[in-house]
C-alpha cells in the first residue's frame, strides 16, 4: 500500500539532490535539470517495480508499473514538444485577442490588425503591462500621463519642454527614458520616450525609438511582423519597413 508513495518521495529527494529544487522553468526542453528529473523517476519506477515483481509478484504491481511508465513517458513527450504546444496556444490566443503578440520563433513576434485597421500590442514597459498603438510615424514611444506613474515615472518632476506636432496641432511633451520595452521575446533597453499632458492622449504610441532597435518591421496583409536578432539596447539605424 505504501510502496509507491515511499518510492516516489525517495525519487523526488534524489532528483532534488542531483538537479536542484523543481520549478516551472524545467518544462523548457533546454533546461539542464529536466533530463535529471526524468531519468531519476523513469529509472527508479522501472527498477522499483521490477524488484517488487520479483519479490512479491502480482498483477497489481504490473498494472501500477505500466501506469507510471505511461505517465513518465507522457510527461517526457509533453516537455519535449513544449515549444510547439506554447506556439499553438499563443496563435489561438492571438486570433481571439489581436493585441497579444504571437511568438513565431526566438526574436520574432506577430501582431494582428485590430478592428479599426491599427496594430496594438500588449507591451511591458518597465515591467508594467500597457497597451500601445504601433505608430511608425511617431519618433518615440509616447506614454499617456495617466499611465506614467504605473511604469515608475515621477509625474511631479515632468517638464513639458519638447515641442511636437500632432493631428491636433502643435503641443509639448515631457521627455523621459524607459529602462525596458518588451513585446513577447523582443526586448529593447534604454528607449527614448515622452509623457503627454494630462487628458491629451487616450492610447500610448509605440514609436520609432523602440522600432529602430529591431532588425525588421514588415507588414504582411493583416499581420505586423517584428524581428530582433541583434542584442537589444544597441543603437541601430531605422529598420527596414516592408509592405507585402
Amino acid at each position: 500500500m505504501f510502496f509507491w508513495p515511499i518510492l516516489l518521495v525517495g525519487l523526488l529527494a534524489l532528483a532534488i539532490t542531483l538537479g536542484g529544487p523543481p520549478d516551472w522553468s524545467m518544462l523548457r526542453p533546454d533546461h539542464p535539470a529536466r533530463l535529471v528529473y526524468l531519468t531519476v523517476f523513469a529509472t527508479g519506477i522501472v527498477v522499483g517495480g521490477a524488484l517488487r515483481i520479483l519479490i512479491f509478484g502480482g498483477w497489481r504491481t504490473w498494472t501500477n508499473l505500466a501506469a507510471w511508465i505511461l505517465v513518465i513517458g507522457g510527461l517526457g513527450l509533453v516537455t519535449q514538444h513544449m515549444n510547439s504546444i506554447r506556439y499553438a496556444v499563443d496563435r489561438i490566443h492571438g486570433e481571439i485577442i489581436p493585441t497579444v503578440a504571437v511568438s513565431n520563433s526566438s526574436g520574432e513576434v506577430e501582431l494582428r490588425r485590430t478592428w479599426d485597421g491599427h496594430y496594438r500590442a500588449d507591451t511591458l514597459v518597465n515591467g508594467t503591462n500597457i497597451r500601445l498603438l504601433v505608430d511608425t510615424g511617431a519618433s518615440m514611444v509616447l506614454i499617456p500621463y495617466e499611465e506614467a506613474a504605473s511604469v515608475g515615472i515621477d509625474v511631479e518632476t515632468l517638464e513639458y519642454s519638447m515641442p511636437v506636432t500632432t493631428a491636433n496641432g502643435r503641443s509639448t511633451v515631457a521627455p523621459i527614458m524607459l529602462d525596458t520595452v518588451e513585446i513577447g521575446p523582443i526586448k529593447a533597453h534604454d528607449v527614448a520616450a515622452a509623457v503627454s499632458h494630462p487628458g491629451s492622449l487616450k492610447s500610448g504610441l509605440l514609436g520609432m525609438s523602440f522600432l529602430e532597435q529591431l532588425d525588421e518591421t514588415s507588414f504582411q496583409r493583416d499581420k505586423l511582423i517584428l524581428r530582433q536578432r541583434a542584442r537589444a539596447g544597441i543603437f541601430k539605424p531605422a529598420p527596414q519597413v516592408r509592405e507585402n
